[in-house]
């Protein structure tokens, strides 16, 4: 699990990283967090599991840097905000900049480990290994938007391209975090953390992506997953 720490107090993000640290040693969790004091620092780095974002930064605010994060990858990432005043949430929502959380300043602990559980049932932080000829692979369940069987191959439709991988779909399904994909239709599992919206006959993604729905009970399968989250 990769988190990224942004806060141009370098003191805050210093405390925070021991925060986690230690939550992550209770928990047995592998967690790497990666600091930064200017959000187009961030920007230039790869995507991580998780974004930890101080609301008030003088060269890029968490506002400007979330907006870039989400057009970057497709509104596909996750966010708390950290602020020391409460009218950050109010004016986050009026813009219409949506966060999965809020951490106000001095971050408390208890309050930061259920925003860590809550992220880490949101995300699945589950990694797996894929056979690719003679060798093995990790691979990481929340880089993947949707898989897509190809005759005797799948296809892992990712932020940043398309891998293909020897195996049959019913066969890489079983390897997947139960609970987290789901087949829509014969050819396709979708990772429903990035379901952006769906009808009867379809399915959109959040990075614009539409797939054919053939299955009936997908709005139960669905609600069950935001309830996970939620809870």
């Amino acid at each position: 699990m990769r988190i990224a720490l942004c806060d141009d107090e370098p003191n805050i993000t210093e405390d925070l990283e021991q925060r986690i640290r230690a939550y992550a040693f209770k928990r047995d969790y592998e967690i790497e967090c990666e600091r930064f004091t200017d959000g187009r620092d961030l920007l230039e780095r790869g995507k991580f599991d998780l974004y930890f974002l101080d609301f008030c930064m003088d060269a890029m605010n968490g506002i400007e840097l979330a907006q870039a994060l989400k057009e970057k990858y497709s509104h596909a990432v996750t966010i708390c905000y950290l602020t020391n005043y409460d009218a950050a949430a109010a004016q986050i929502i009026n813009q219409g900049i949506h966060a999965e959380g809020f951490l106000r300043k001095p971050v408390d602990d208890a309050q930061l480990e259920e925003k860590l559980d809550q992220f880490y049932r949101l995300s699945f932080f589950n990694r797996f290994e894929l056979r690719r000829g003679k060798r093995y692979q990790t691979v990481f369940a929340q880089d993947i938007l949707y898989v897509e069987a190809d005759n005797k191959q799948v296809k892992l439709h990712l932020f940043d391209g398309v891998e293909s991988y020897n195996y049959l779909l019913r066969d890489l399904e079983k390897l997947l975090p139960a609970g987290l994909f789901y087949r829509i239709q014969r050819s396709y599992l979708v990772n429903l953390q990035y379901v952006d919206s769906y009808d009867a006959k379809s399915v959109t993604l959040k990075n614009g992506e539409t797939l054919p729905l053939k299955a009936k009970d997908f709005q139960r399968a669905y609600h069950n997953f935001m309830f996970l989250f939620n809870h």
